[in-house]
């Protein structure tokens, strides 16, 4: 399953229901796109100090090459 903005309308608890009970047990089936403001360094850290994170990817869109670099790693 992918999730495009998996948290960007959603309130703090439900933020907190879907980071502490839902991506852990899914993890192995989802991959969620974000932006760097949606998913915030605290969610990142719980989600790998869970193991649910197995790769992190993060694209750079470079505008005068006009071009999209593919990067290990998040924002953090």
């Amino acid at each position: 399953m992918a999730i495009d903005t998996p948290l960007g309308r959603l309130d703090s608890e439900h933020r907190h229901h879907l980071v502490e009970r839902y991506f852990p047990q899914a993890s192995h089936q989802v991959m969620l796109l974000s932006t760097d403001t949606e998913i915030r360094q605290a969610e990142v850290t719980q989600l790998r100090n869970t193991g649910a994170i197995a790769r992190e990817y993060r694209l750079d869109y470079d505008l005068n090459a006009r071009h999209t670099t593919v990067n290990q790693g998040y924002f953090w």
